[in-house]
């Protein structure tokens, strides 16, 4: 690494040591790269250790996504991958961006359709020296919900993307919600780096309607984990797994048994490092808040026991990370009329570490889900922080 000038060197060091690479634990506020009315970003780590992050940017009507790189202790320049009027832009349903060998693979946002409010599909742009024009992974041009994307690399010439579609419930009556041959299915597509949608897949044909869906690469597939919708209204966490084309029977995490007749918006995050899955989520169940981790050794077949985080006063909105000695949970909460972002350490055994608090976090649906992804020995933070009615997204490194 050349250090251009002393100044340049001068703020690297500060960074190092203020976030505790040398000794010590510390949080640390990092420039964020996003300007303006910034919101909802996106983090990602490639196989290089390189942290990326999308965000939208909003001028007027003019909506923006945009993604940078963290490189030599601090963001690069932000670059634009598209803008529009015409987007669908939603708190919890928010564009992302993945990435492989230090460069950006594959962007994800939402467009609107004519037919109602939640009518939208998923756009997608691939990354070859400079951004692709957009495209669809779903097939059906049905004016229904298509969102809740997650994506991950699959190999160097291709990535997994999957999603919630509602090319189901486009002729669903308002008296119909109950039949679940009229519901949110979950979908996935095998996507070549060129654009071109290779194998799709129906991954579970009752889902709930707009929780997050999350997935992970293990030795054994791809293993997808999101909210089940059951008959009687039941909406556990579930994972289904694609290996070789092949989808696996859905199976629920842990029987919670949470019963409740609308979506809560609260999906799950899923991570693997060397054998290990790590799988955390929110339920409610039996009318109390939890917060809750669990762990497999044997490629998503059995999970452990939950272990508990949190049944003070969570609101959820989990995001997870790992690397090969530590497993990171974060979620909202609150304690003492303030709100929280809460961020655990655990061994890969389910052992506890430690316990973060970070304030000046809001849980109101404009705040919209905190992010986290591993970087170095710890964490990089992204949130969106609401002040006098204006959104800015914030940065932060923490050292564990």
């Amino acid at each position: 690494m050349i250090l251009k000038n002393t100044t340049t060197l001068l703020l690297f060091l500060i960074f190092l040591s203020g976030c505790g690479f040398n000794s010590g634990t510390q949080i640390q506020e990092i420039p964020s790269p996003a300007s303006g009315e910034s919101m909802y970003p996106r983090l990602f780590t490639d196989n290089t250790g390189t942290v990326f992050m999308s965000w939208m940017e909003r001028k007027g009507d003019l909506t923006s996504l945009k993604y940078s790189s963290f490189n030599e202790g601090k963001w690069d320049a932000p670059i634009e991958i598209s803008s529009d009027s015409g987007w669908f832009i939603n708190w919890a349903d928010f564009p992302s961006i993945i990435a492989q060998n230090g460069q950006p693979v594959v962007a994800h946002w939402l467009n609107k359709m004519e037919g109602g409010t939640y009518a939208y599909s998923i756009n997608m742009s691939v990354f070859d020296s400079t951004w692709s024009s957009a495209f669809k992974p779903h097939e059906d041009n049905t004016a229904t919900e298509h969102g809740f994307a997650s994506m991950v690399p699959a190999s160097d010439s291709t990535f997994m993307a999957v999603w919630l579609d509602g090319r189901e419930t486009a002729h669903r009556a308002d008296d119909e919600y109950g039949d679940l041959q009229k519901a949110m299915t979950l979908r996935g597509a095998l996507i070549s780096h060129s654009g071109q949608v290779l194998e799709t897949y129906l991954l579970d044909e009752s889902v709930c309607d707009c929780c997050n869906t999350s997935i992970t690469k293990t030795d054994s597939g791809f293993i997808v984990a999101y909210r089940n919708r059951t008959e009687d209204e039941v909406r556990d966490i579930y994972t289904v797994t694609i290996k070789d084309g092949i989808v696996t029977k859905p199976k629920p995490v842990h029987s919670d048994h949470w019963e409740i007749a609308a979506c809560p918006v609260n999906g799950p995050a899923i991570s693997y490092h060397q054998n290990t899955i790590a799988l955390s989520w929110f339920t409610a169940d039996e009318g109390k808040a939890k917060v809750k981790l669990a762990l497999s050794a044997n490629g998503g077949k059995q999970f452990s026991s939950p272990i508990i985080l949190d049944e003070e006063n969570p609101t959820g909105r989990v995001d997870l990370e790992m690397n090969e000695e530590t497993i990171w949970v974060s979620w909202l909460t609150s304690e003492n009329e303030k709100d929280l972002l809460k961020v655990a350490s655990y061994s890969i055994q389910g052992e506890k570490k430690r316990e973060y608090e970070i304030g000046g976090i809001s849980k109101d649906r404009n705040a919209g889900f905190p992010q986290i992804t591993a970087y170095k020995d710890g964490l990089m933070i992204a949130t969106t922080h609401i002040e006098n009615d204006q959104s800015r997204i914030v940065t932060k490194y923490l050292a564990d």
